[in-house]
């Protein structure tokens, strides 16, 4: 009854799978979705890893087969070697998917939301808490990118001490959020 009030927890979960993250002072800026860092409650580093269990039809199909093979008609041996060959394919497939390594960075916010930034690398996404950590313990005003392509944190934050006889030149950007920040 409880769980029905309060939802399952997998369906708060948004996976988001983004080539780039940007920060920018004290908003969080990924595809069209802008966050404030001061409504970030927690951030979590959370194992995604998933192990595919292999599928019953591989044993019906293995069955199939070797019955056909030992049925006296040629055209039946035919159709169980062809049946095993599909299934030695299916089983190498199976093999190459059966583990999916993933791991997320979940950022819990204040409003009940829960983002998930996904990537394989944990190492990666263990920067971008360390970032995020500095970020948070700080007042002062920073810019980065985080690059999940390319597993790359760049700095691109402006320290300006002082500015002479210096021209502004602006433009414009096209694309989404991401691209006009």
């Amino acid at each position: 009854m409880i769980n029905q009030l309060l939802g399952n927890e997998a369906d708060k979960l948004k996976e988001i799978k983004t080539s780039v993250l940007k920060l920018r002072g004290k908003t969080l800026i990924f595809e069209n979705s802008i966050y404030q860092i001061p409504n970030i409650s927690s951030l979590e580093l959370v194992d995604l890893s998933s192990v595919k269990p292999m599928p019953k039809y591989f044993l019906w199909l293995l069955l199939v087969g070797v019955v056909l093979l030992f049925l006296p008609h040629s055209g039946m041996k035919i159709l169980g070697l062809v049946i095993l060959g599909v299934l030695t394919w299916l089983f190498d497939q199976y093999q190459q998917a059966k583990n999916t390594t993933r791991y997320g960075l979940s950022i819990q916010l204040n409003s009940g939301e829960n983002p998930v930034l996904v990537s394989p690398d944990v190492e990666f996404l263990k920067r971008i808490m360390l970032v995020f950590y500095n970020i948070m313990n700080s007042d002062e005003l920073k810019a980065f990118n985080f690059n999940f392509d390319q597993r790359q944190i760049d700095n691109k934050s402006i320290h300006v001490g002082t500015m002479n006889g210096s021209n502004l030149i602006s433009g414009t950007v096209t694309g989404n959020v991401v691209s006009n920040v």
